[in-house]
């Protein structure tokens, strides 16, 4: 491998730790993979639906939090472990990622894209 390849390579991993740590300043409740995956999206001009787990702080008003996902999104959430991990699938773009990324009671997000038969990658 010659010079000019690996400085290549060099140069994407530079470049790549620099794009990871501008998604973990901007986004730091979502899993990575979920953002590259919304921004090849957009590059793509691709609308996805994508099914979101996200977990939340213990002793939130779920359904108050049911009646804002429905406005937002027309999708109702799923709550489990006792109304600390919520379960959604719908419309999904960067900006309501940020959206939901800066909400106080989030802790968590990851998410895939939804698929036939509602499976997800978590």
């Amino acid at each position: 491998m010659s010079n000019s390849e690996i400085n290549s390579i060099k140069d994407v991993v530079r470049e790549f730790t620099e794009a990871d740590n501008a998604i973990k300043t901007v986004f730091p409740k979502v899993d990575p993979i979920l953002v590259v995956s919304l921004i090849f999206d957009e590059k793509a001009k691709k609308e996805s639906i994508y099914t979101l787990e996200i977990m939340l702080k213990p002793e939130q008003d779920t359904q108050q939090i049911r009646e804002r996902v429905i406005s937002v999104t027309g999708m109702a959430p799923g709550f489990y472990l006792k109304g600390t991990k919520m379960v959604v699938s719908h419309g999904l773009d960067l900006t309501l990622l940020k959206r939901i990324n800066d909400l106080d009671f989030v802790v968590r997000i990851k998410g895939s894209p939804y698929s036939a038969g509602g499976s997800s990658d978590f």
